[in-house]
């Protein structure tokens, strides 16, 4: 099914854009005025998600109305939304690791 690839689409994203922020040293620029470490990782984090969860909805709009697929008309919308949340959260928990490795975009 191409749906859980689909979703799997934001972990490039995501760890793109930390390593290019490491990568042109932003991170070092926002450190040396004043930024703490805690409150880049919380922001970004959070930016991550929002953008995560917005795509998320739009593919569960698409895939109950549009498309009418089975998994989204027999499944209860509380358990896809649950599940979808705790996805999310793993490909940016991994972005956010992989990142630790990675230093060139």
């Amino acid at each position: 099914m191409v749906f859980p690839l689909c979703m799997s689409m934001g972990l490039p994203v995501f760890l793109y854009q930390i390593v290019l922020e490491k990568e042109t040293r932003l991170i070092e620029n926002m450190k040396i005025n004043g930024m703490k470490m805690s409150n880049y990782w919380k922001i970004n984090y959070l930016f991550n998600l929002v953008f995560y969860m917005i795509t998320a909805l739009i593919f569960l709009f698409f895939g109950m109305t549009v498309f009418d697929l089975q998994v989204f008309s027999d499944s209860n919308f509380m358990v896809l939304l649950t599940v979808l949340f705790g996805w999310g959260l793993a490909q940016i928990s991994m972005a956010f690791f992989i990142s630790v490795f990675v230093s060139r975009s």
